[in-house]
């Protein structure tokens, strides 16, 4: 498969390039599977959300309206990482820092300073001291010449220690996901909206966390990026026929 992807990639890439407007609306397409795939955490009915049409401004009865809050939010977040792309940022903890202050609206945002039980994945995260020294461990690791160059594995890596280390009161969850996508699309790839039920997601990565079922969420993580890619593609091929017929 990592060939296939491989191939992808360029292909994708090359699509792009030949359209501006193309590129524009699969960066929105992206922008709301982005989103999706950060719902998990928040909405039991994260699936039944209709991010496309809300974006537009219409509303959604059943929604929470701090899932407006954050989705609007998180919107600044993604243009942040558009950005950061265009200049081959790579991802660290000053980017992870910057995203936590624009989703809670406070330029003095920062690490979790107590040391909290996440339920939701039957989880005692790194103590709070050790946070910072934890996450550029993690990041370092993933950026090193050793880690070689399985994107999928390594975007893995990057979500489920994030999840391990929660470094935030809030939204580590949610970065998780983003940073996940965010590390696909620096690699070329393309970002996944979470195809999985928000149960089987806490159950899986809870597993994960204890040495658990790594393999089993690989295995997802590369079929949903396959998929998405492969319907990119699609997608791209059919606009560039229909526009030189």
């Amino acid at each position: 498969m990592h060939e296939k992807l491989y191939d992808m990639k360029k292909e994708l890439t090359g699509l792009l390039k030949q359209d501006r407007l193309l590129k524009s609306a699969v960066r929105e397409v992206n922008k709301i599977d982005m989103i999706k795939g950060s719902l998990i955490v928040r909405n039991p009915r994260h699936d039944k959300i209709a991010v496309d049409e809300i974006l537009k401004g219409d509303l959604q009865r059943d929604v929470p309206v701090k899932d407006y809050v954050f989705m609007e939010n998180f919107c600044k977040v993604i243009n942040v990482a558009y950005n950061c792309l265009e200049m081959g940022n790579y991802l660290d903890k000053y980017f992870l820092i910057s995203a936590y202050r624009i989703l809670i609206e406070d330029e003095s945002g920062y690490f979790r300073k107590t040391n909290p039980v996440v339920y939701s994945y039957n989880h005692v995260p790194t103590h709070a001291l050790d946070i910072e020294e934890k996450l550029d461990d993690a990041l370092r690791r993933v950026y090193s010449l050793e880690a070689g160059n399985n994107v999928i594995l390594k975007a893995m890596y990057i979500h489920n220690k994030l999840i391990e280390i929660y470094p935030f009161s809030q939204y580590s969850g949610e970065l998780a996901v983003f940073a996940m996508n965010y590390y696909l699309m620096e690699n070329g790839l393309a970002p996944i909206n979470m195809p999985i039920s928000r149960e089987d997601y806490f159950n899986i990565v809870g597993d994960c966390l204890k040495g658990h079922r790594q393999e089993e969420f690989y295995n997802f993580l590369c079929r949903a990026v396959y998929d998405k890619m492969q319907g990119t593609i699609d997608a791209c091929r059919e606009y560039l026929k229909n526009q030189n017929a």
